[in-house]
């Protein structure tokens, strides 16, 4: 199934590591980033997120009652770099779950059109689900089973997702997209599977993935970097305040009004 461009767009694993604190550390020095701790989650008591230029590469949860147990999730653009690093570092790793992407210029109708003959020939299960925004996403398969498809607009959902960054993405892009959540018996063979052999795990992918990508359509290659928390943090801070702060600012000056909202977070003179 090699030649659909297909990349790592989710990827979490999880590992024993005998100094767990050890691997955001060395995660930071490989990929030049810094690390910051936070609360925990998935059953995990600490949470460190590995972060480099205003771009969120990987969160490392810590903590387990089993001891020693990692549990690594990367998202986006960043799985380019994250991905072949921790299978390099961590190579004996269980995949909890992995998305197989391929993005697509295209009409989302002539794609959707497509992948629901699909799934009315196979009889799997589908269902379309749009928003107010223009959004549209296809589901083939049962969310319950260890793979699903996802036929979406990809440029809606960023901007959705990213509105500070809305006028990066461009316009047309479709995204198929494979979420597979491996069961037990394979999940350690997933950790050596490329993108593209993601799409072999089911039966019905494997034919989608023969079928369905023959479709006439332009391969694209989308490149969106995941904002920090603290830029996104930074942009609704703007959107909720901003417009408060540009009035007081005329009324007393810029310096003046600075100081005051220091002064209410109480920053003033650290």
């Amino acid at each position: 199934m090699s030649g659909y461009s297909a990349r790592f767009d989710w990827y979490s694993a999880t590992f024993e590591q005998l100094d767990d604190g050890r691997v955001p550390a060395s995660l930071a020095l490989a990929l030049g980033g810094t690390v910051s701790w936070g609360r925990g989650r998935l059953g995990y008591a600490r949470c460190a997120t590995i972060e480099r230029q205003d771009e969120t590469l990987a969160r490392v949860f810590v903590g387990s009652a089993r001891l020693g147990e990692v549990h690594v999730a990367v998202s986006g653009d960043a799985c380019d770099r994250v991905v072949p690093l921790v299978r390099r570092l961590w190579p004996e790793h269980r995949v909890a779950r992995a998305d197989s992407a391929i993005d697509f210029k295209a009409e989302f109708e002539v794609i959707d059109a497509a992948a629901l003959e699909f799934a009315k020939d196979r009889r799997l299960a589908f269902r379309l689900v749009t928003d107010s925004e223009d959004g549209a996403t296809r589901y083939l398969g049962s969310p319950k089973s260890e793979v699903q498809v996802r036929v979406y607009k990809k440029t809606e959902q960023l901007r959705k997702m990213h509105p500070e960054r809305a006028q990066e993405v461009a316009e047309g892009i479709v995204r198929v997209e494979l979420q597979a959540r491996p069961g037990s018996v394979v999940k350690a063979s997933v950790a050596s599977m490329t993108a593209e052999e993601l799409w072999g795990l089911g039966a019905w992918t494997r034919d989608f993935a023969v079928e369905f990508l023959q479709v006439d359509a332009e391969r694209v290659s989308t490149h969106f970097r995941v904002p920090s928390d603290w830029s996104r943090s930074l942009h609704w801070l703007g959107k909720q305040y901003g417009p408060l702060i540009r009035k007081r600012a005329d009324e007393v000056g810029a310096d003046v009004a600075i100081t005051e909202v220091l002064d209410t977070l109480g920053m003033v003179g650290r």
